[in-house]
């Protein structure tokens, strides 16, 4: 069942788009199409969460270590949604590490754990305690959250510097503060995108400004993308409006490739090479640097976000 609140979420979103002005009416149809879908998919089948069992935030160890190293802007805790804003559980120095730290990169909207409409990593952190069967485990699994849960800001979400420096300084504080010499990496949708960049470095042209991220990071050992939007999103196609699909740093997918105008056409009729897209992703996708030791990618041809049999231009994205 869904909510009364939801349920008044979109009765008001539905008269926003019927009565809106003709400006703000392609924005707000954009949201109706693209992502009301999914949001409604994932209250009608949100996955048992925990919520009451799995807490975070950051341990006061690993907080006062990040205060005492200047991280004390980036508010890693995110202490904001209590305690589902993050999770890291080494308690003290003299708790050990001995599997590879996880750091998990959550997609638009979510959050580290379940905090919103979506589940977070509640169920996989879950999934790793409970087949670890070991306390350290505990202090192996790290997250914290971007942006916020609210699923209709969805269209504002962009690879921005801000954002993406924080969530490298995030994983390099990881590996240092666990004193590891690797880390796996498991994003979802945007996690994936801004996981490949805080990893591979270099510049970053951006809506918030122009900035150069560092080099790339050598300590990756497994890389897990799952449900990625790599070669962009096709429902962008021809929007103008929402800050996601922007040229620079969004999921533009470009107008046409060769002679081919539909981007999540089941087959491509004519030729398709080299079509113009986002920058971000362009300059992502023709960096051949090293990802991580080993990388893993999942997707599904059902996916309720990325729609089109998870086709881009006629290969999966």
């Amino acid at each position: 069942m869904i909510s009364r609140a939801i349920h008044i979420s979109i009765i008001s979103f539905t008269f926003a788009l019927l009565f809106s002005s003709v400006s703000s009416f392609s924005r707000m149809r954009f949201l109706f199409l693209f992502y009301l879908p999914s949001l409604l998919i994932a209250i009608h089948h949100r996955p048992q969460v925990e919520v009451n069992k799995l807490k975070g935030p950051l341990t006061s160890h690993f907080q006062d270590w990040l205060n005492a190293n200047g991280y004390v802007s980036d508010k890693f805790a995110r202490c904001d949604y209590g305690t589902q804003g993050s999770y890291g559980e080494k308690s003290g120095p003299d708790v050990k590490i001995v599997n590879t730290p996880v750091v998990f990169i959550h997609g638009n909207s979510d959050s580290a754990l379940a905090a919103g409409v979506y589940s977070g990593w509640t169920n996989s952190i879950e999934y790793f305690l409970e087949k670890g069967k070991n306390q350290l485990v505990l202090a192996e699994l790290y997250a914290t959250s971007w942006g916020d849960v609210n699923a209709f800001k969805s269209g504002l979400r962009t690879h921005d510097c801000d954002t993406t420096q924080r969530l490298r300084r995030f994983l390099i504080d990881v590996q240092s503060y666990t004193q590891s010499d690797r880390v796996h990496i498991i994003g979802h949708s945007m996690g994936v995108t801004f996981g490949r960049k805080i990893t591979l470095g270099e510049k970053i042209t951006a809506s918030d400004g122009n900035c150069d991220i560092g080099s790339p990071l050598r300590f990756i050992d497994v890389f897990v993308g799952l449900a990625g939007a790599n070669y962009v999103l096709c429902n962008c196609a021809g929007n103008k409006h929402e800050p996601t699909c922007n040229h620079d740093d969004g999921f533009w997918p470009g107008d046409s490739c060769g002679d081919n105008k539909n981007c999540g056409a089941p087959t491509m009729e004519f030729p398709c090479n080299g079509a113009i897209y986002s920058k971000f992703l362009t300059d992502l996708n023709q960096d051949f640097t090293q990802l991580a030791r080993k990388v893993v990618s999942a997707w599904s041809k059902v996916d309720d976000m990325i729609q089109f049999g998870d086709e881009i231009w006629g290969k999966p994205t």
